[in-house]
């Protein structure tokens, strides 16, 4: 069961890292020879960010192994100005060593505010070592061709430098780094057979992983309450090794979850499409064989489960004959349990032993078969009660937990296991480390389901480990609270979805009304707060200022044009200040859909347009309007023309190309009302105060309809969708609805997974609606809510999400299933 479990191992080193070139490979060259394990790191600054808000890590951080980890690495934590590099691990008899090399040249330590240093340069074969003492730790770095290389260890670094005219190749290193998906945060190679040392010094020596396999390649993903191993193994065939028993085999459908109970702790299953060649590979591995062997002939499936403190052990076979015969001869009584024959058995018989390499070492000494699978286990009153619990369906496939798991995992495989914090660290302390076994026991993961799954292919094998937090089922078409954030003041603000650029999910932005906006994770943490000089004006924009795939937050507040980075530090040059305050919104322009933004910023009668240098856009000339600018100006795209649409005070509508020369002649004069103009049916779309609907095509042509709208009404559309909140009716498309009497916001349109919802809130009576395009009510809507919504799929999964502001110091968010 070791393998179901190695990824523990991984974490224990993954939750540490938080802290001239003559080829491509150059950089393998400077890997050390005897280095076990190598973390290529594609992105320090989003590494960071996922690793300090991962609550399983922050729950094992304070375990021994991990905290000896962490001290071992406190130098990387010193490093500034990092973005990529490898990160090496080696061991000797007496120490543990890193090795952290990267192809940056502005990479420096960053240790000017700690005053317990001493800083020495020492000359090693014309080559300059630059020895640091920082508080406790001593390491050293160099230039090794135009590489900077940071090591714990000066002979280490000594050796490098002798080596690198001709370097050790090492060509399972190079196959990894040339496979290694970059679009991972952190790619994982270890050196299995070279890492006993190594194992040994953190784990002591009742470790069990050195015999797993050779080597492992894995890509690591992180989320706040996930993280996910994936990869390949590869297992040398000239040596007794675990994974060389699936050698030539292939997977199948595990079925033993069908038979595990429900409240088994844990449940491990072992495909075999052909139990000769297992029997093959044992002989090639020097496991014993007898002639037991082939009374297993016909078992394709072996199944562990941990249940009632015993293990559980399930053979499903494609023949029961021969099997059966074998344990007529082995029983010493029989008798009957709701219908089903329990056989009592001799001590000690030998059937097991062929079983051993996958199981361990374990006697049972009560049998039953249902269908063509054989139960076993120690106690009469376990198997009884295993039976009960597959008569009455109350399975382990059936669980929240195996649920959680299962969408992680392939339906066929060679292994598979499942467990929960109990079952892992039971395995773990027999088939791993009793060390690791209890830092997780000391850990707070009750709530996390642990997976793993290998899959035999030709010539290795695909892995694939997880530890993931437990979420209860829902009902179809329910709605339930996700989470609940509190703050000390009240909002300033409506809480808005905003995209987490590493890993593409939904965050929070949230302001109260000391001007302090927060950034909140998809799990409701706290990711970081930020003093603002005042409140933001509308809603944050996002835009890839850099077009590197990293998104940064854009926003006016009264009297400021801000744009802050994923951590909340300002971009320069593009904190600007304004005298006289009164901004408007925020508008930002992306033309061509090509990054080459546009930023908005309207003070009264003055436009002020920047590039994404933060300079002002000369060729823009419409810098000063005709009347006060009413709200942020707004850019439409019909055909191949652009539109920029300003609503004035006098009642004008200005419409302009993108110099800023008028596009469309609107001669009219309006009076507009707080709703937005839309683009619907490709015209400007927008309506009166007087509850007038108005629509301008593209050469100006003005058309008006008279709905009768109430002042205070509210509208809002798609290219094909308008919606109107009149009164306590609600309009989409051609359809009404009437609700209760009260004081509703406007309608907002989301388009979410091909869907169309409309969402409406009486402030009044603080309840939440939500319909589709056909104005039909979602199921199990109005909720209690005193706010209007932001909508999103927050997580991916093709299921929305929305957040609303609760009582005045709370938002909530809520998921619809």
């Amino acid at each position: 069961m070791r393998l179901t479990l190695l990824y523990a191992l991984i974490i224990l080193f993954g939750i540490s890292c938080t802290s001239k070139k003559k080829s491509e490979n150059t950089i393998l060259d400077l890997v050390p020879p005897n280095a076990s394990i190598v973390f290529k790191i594609n992105d320090f600054e989003t590494l960071n960010d996922e690793l300090s808000t991962n609550e399983i890590l922050n729950s094992l951080e304070s375990q021994k192994p991990f905290i000896d980890v962490k001290k071992i690495l406190t130098p990387i934590n010193s490093l500034s100005n990092q973005k990529k590099g490898l990160l090496a691990l080696s061991a000797d008899s007496t120490q543990i060593d890193y090795t952290y090399i990267s192809t940056d040249s502005l990479v420096s330590i960053n240790s000017d505010s700690i005053s317990n240093k001493s800083i020495e340069t020492l000359n090693y074969n014309d080559v300059t070592i630059t020895k640091y003492q920082i508080e406790k730790d001593t390491f050293y770095t160099t230039f090794i061709e135009n590489h900077w290389v940071l090591s714990s260890s000066q002979p280490l670094l000594q050796n490098l430098i002798n080596t690198i005219e001709q370097p050790i190749k090492n060509s399972a290193l190079e196959r990894f780094y040339e496979v290694s998906n970059i679009d991972k945060i952190v790619n994982i190679w270890i050196d299995i057979e070279k890492g006993e040392m190594l194992f040994q010094k953190l784990l002591s020596k009742d470790q069990h992983i050195s015999n797993f396999g050779s080597s492992m390649s894995l890509d690591l993903s992180l989320n706040d309450n996930e993280i996910i191993l994936n990869g390949v193994a590869e297992s040398s065939s000239e040596k007794n090794l675990f994974l060389n028993l699936f050698n030539n085999t292939k997977p199948i459908q595990n079925n033993t979850r069908n038979l595990t109970p429900s409240d088994a702790s844990n449940m491990t299953s072992f495909g075999l499409d052909d139990f000769k060649k297992y029997t093959h590979n044992k002989t090639l591995n020097n496991y014993p064989t007898t002639v037991l062997d082939s009374l297993l002939s016909t078992v394709e499936e072996i199944g562990v489960a941990e249940y009632n403190n015993e293990h559980v052990l399930f053979l499903r076979t494609y023949g029961t004959a021969t099997l059966l015969d074998y344990i007529n001869e082995e029983k010493i009584s029989t008798e009957e349990f709701s219908s089903n024959e329990i056989w009592g058995l001799k001590p000690n018989i030998e059937l097991f032993d062929p079983l051993t390499p996958l199981i361990g070492e374990h006697s049972f000494e009560f049998a039953s078969i249902v269908e063509n699978t054989f139960l076993f286990t120690k106690s009469k009153s376990t198997l009884e009660a295993v039976i009960t619990k597959i008569k009455t369906g109350d399975t382990f496939d059936k669980t929240t937990l195996f649920k959680n798991a299962e969408n992680k995992l392939t339906s066929s495989s060679s292994v598979v296991s499942i467990a929960n914090l109990k079952g892992f660290v039971t395995a773990m302390n027999e088939s791993v480390s009793s060390t690791l076994s209890n830092s997780f026991s000391n850990s707070k993961l009750d709530n996390y389901v642990f997976g793993s799954q290998i899959i035999a292919d030709a010539g290795f094998f695909h892995t694939n480990f997880f530890i993931k937090k437990i979420t209860k089922e829902e009902e179809s078409s329910s709605v339930t609270s996700a989470f609940e954030v509190k703050f000390d003041t009240d909002l300033a603000t409506l809480p808005q979805f905003v995209t987490n650029h590493s890993n593409r999910r939904k965050e929070i932005i949230v302001q109260d009304q000391e001007n302090i906006l927060y950034l909140i994770s998809n799990s409701g943490k706290i990711l970081w707060k930020k003093q603002l000089n005042g409140t933001i004006q509308g809603r944050v924009q996002q835009v890839d200022l850099f077009k590197n795939g990293k998104l940064q937050l854009a926003f006016t507040t009264n009297n400021e044009f801000l744009i802050l980075d994923r951590n909340g530090k300002e971009v320069q040059p593009f904190t600007k200040k304004y005298t006289g305050g009164n901004l408007n919104p925020l508008a930002v322009f992306d033309y061509e859909g090509r990054k080459n933004y546009r930023f908005v910023v309207t003070q009264d009668k003055k436009v002020f347009m920047y590039n994404d240098k933060g300079d002002i856009v000369k060729g823009f000339t419409y810098d000063t309007a005709e009347a006060s600018i009413v709200t942020a100006p707004q850019h439409f795209r019909i055909g191949k023309k652009d539109y920029i649409v300003f609503k004035l005070e006098n009642g004008k509508l200005k419409i302009t190309n993108r110099v800023g020369k008028t596009r469309v002649n609107v001669k009219d004069k309006f009076s507009f009302s707080d709703n937005d103009i839309k683009l619907y049916q490709n015209k400007f779309t927008f309506t009166s105060i007087d509850g007038i609907l108005y629509q301008i095509d593209a050469k100006g042509k003005v058309s008006s309809s008279n709905l009768n709208l109430a002042k205070d009404h509210g509208m809002d559309a798609t290219s094909r969708t308008l919606a109107i909140m009149n009164d306590n009716t609600l309009q989409i498309r051609n359809k009404k609805v009437e609700l209760e009497l009260g004081v509703y916001s406007k309608p907002t349109i989301f388009y979410l997974n091909d869907k169309i919802y409309v969402s409406v809130t009486d402030i009044q009576n603080q309840k939440i609606y939500l319909f589709d395009s056909q104005a039909e009510s979602i199921p199990n809507f109005p909720i209690f809510g005193s706010s209007a919504i932001d909508m999103a799929d927050i997580n991916g999964n093709k299921q929305p999400e929305f957040v609303f502001k609760d009582q005045e110091n709370s938002i909530k968010v809520y998921k619809i299933r």
